[in-house]
């Protein structure tokens, strides 16, 4: 299952929020209520009701006893609830003729002072009761006489076996409304907070990636005064330190491998005069290895370290491969088996591809051993660059940690065959100067295959 995203989290809470308070109002308005708490809900329906009883009234102004029964059906069978009329004492005067319940018979004689009214008014508000598993309305109204002058108290009851799903009595549209309102201005409050957070939050996520990738050149808005804003501050501090610290180590490394090259070179001619003079052959032979030694790592040092404060964006374009590789191939002596087609041609810098491809001959003819395999081939939009070897391999825990500096498998650290930790480093700078990426994983039946791919 996919997890939610933060604003979506926000917006169930938004509604969670908004559920909850209308949960709490409600259970404080049926406390405060108490039996009127149904009579409230069904506000929204009293004006109808009353338009209704005074439209009965009309109706039954001048109409015989024997023609009540007819009116009140017809008004029963046009909204769905049965209608009864009662005088004050409480005796049936038209509709179906039942017991009532006892809560309902001790309203209707409950004596309840009418104001003066005209011909047509009504009393009091309609009152609601719950009893025998039905709904009661009454409404206090005065009945016309015969002559349309006297008036009679009575007492329209309508009965329900429900309330909030018979519509007569309950209309959802203004509830509604009200909950779609309250959503809405609950989004509004929100949106611009929402919108804000994980907008700054997605920023922060990116430019932290970017920090994870090795880019310290990351600087977030910080214009905000909350705690968001002082994080930014922070990931800004934090980018910041970091760049002067690898600048300045990457600067460290280069100066000392440049520094180094000077001396070395004296070495080197102190051992072809002190070879010449006739000094012990093993010794000077030893002493040779090891100044050419550290002679290889210097060259490396200087060349990982150009590499690494070369990040700016070089000027890319199409590039013959199988060009670079032969001339590599040449360079470093590698007798490889090359298929890459005439013409096929990536993206890229090519004096940047030619050193990366080296590099990647140079570790194969060093460590893979065997035959050297070069394929090339286009990929979709991109192009794809294999070098293959049929060497022992590296463990699966390695395959990531050897293009990171300094690193080197315990077989790769005798002097025979020497190596720094630095090769296949430079050859994922250099890749991705060009806008490619490399990646390493074991061949079947043995050896190490390096992919690079490009544009």
């Amino acid at each position: 299952m996919r997890p939610l995203s933060l604003r979506a989290k926000f917006a169930l809470l938004a509604l969670l929020n908004v559920s909850l308070l209308g949960v709490v109002f409600l259970l404080f308005a049926r406390h405060q209520l108490g039996q009127e708490f149904q009579s409230f809900l069904m506000s929204t329906a009293r004006e109808k009701i009353v338009a209704v009883s005074r439209q009965l009234s009309l109706d039954l102004a001048g109409v015989e006893e024997g023609q009540r029964d007819f009116v009140l059906g017809r008004y029963a069978a046009a909204y769905g609830v049965e209608f009864r009329l009662y005088d004050s004492e409480g005796a049936r005067l038209a509709g179906p003729d039942s017991t009532l319940p006892p809560e309902v018979a001790g309203r209707l004689v409950r004596p309840v002072a009418l104001p003066p009214r005209v011909l047509t008014g009504l009393g009091p508000p309609p009152f609601l009761i719950e009893a025998g598993g039905m709904y009661w309305t009454g409404v206090r109204m005065a009945l016309p006489g015969a002559d349309l002058r006297s008036t009679t108290r009575v007492t329209l009851l309508l009965v329900s076996p429900t309330l909030f799903s018979n519509p007569f009595f309950f209309e959802w549209e203004p509830w509604l409304a009200i909950l779609l309102t309250a959503v809405v201005v609950t989004g509004l409050c929100w949106f611009p907070l929402v919108r804000g957070l994980t907008r700054d939050i997605r920023k922060m996520t990116v430019a932290t990636a970017a920090v994870a990738d090795g880019h310290f050149d990351v600087q977030l808005d910080t214009k905000r005064s909350d705690e968001l804003g002082r994080l930014g501050g922070s990931i800004n501090q934090m980018t910041g330190r970091l760049r002067d610290y690898v600048n300045g180590q990457k600067r460290f490394l280069g100066d000392v491998a440049h520094e180094l090259r000077s001396p070395l070179g004296r070495m080197q001619v102190a051992l072809g005069i002190l070879e010449k003079k006739g000094a012990e052959p093993e010794y000077v032979r030893d002493l040779q290895e090891d100044v050419e030694l550290l002679s290889g790592l210097t060259t490396e040092l200087l060349t990982f370290a150009r590499s690494e404060l070369k990040r700016e964006p070089v000027t890319l374009g199409p590039v013959d491969l199988r060009k670079v590789v032969e001339h590599a191939a040449q360079v470093e002596g590698a007798s490889a088996a090359i298929d890459i087609a005439e013409g096929l041609t990536a993206m890229g810098e090519e004096h940047l591809l030619f050193r990366a491809v080296s590099n990647l001959l140079r570790n194969a003819v060093r460590y893979g051993g065997g035959e050297i395999l070069v394929t090339g081939r286009r990929e979709g939009d991109g192009v794809i660059l294999v070098v293959a070897d049929r060497g022992p391999g590296v463990p699966e825990e390695a395959l990531e940690k050897i293009f990171s500096p300094f690193f080197r498998l315990d077989s790769a650290r005798d002097r025979k065959k020497g190596g720094t930790g630095l090769g296949l480093a430079i050859v994922r700078n250099y890749v991705e100067m060009c806008g490619g990426r490399v990646v390493a994983r074991n061949r079947a039946g043995g050896g190490l295959e390096l992919t690079v791919t490009l544009r």
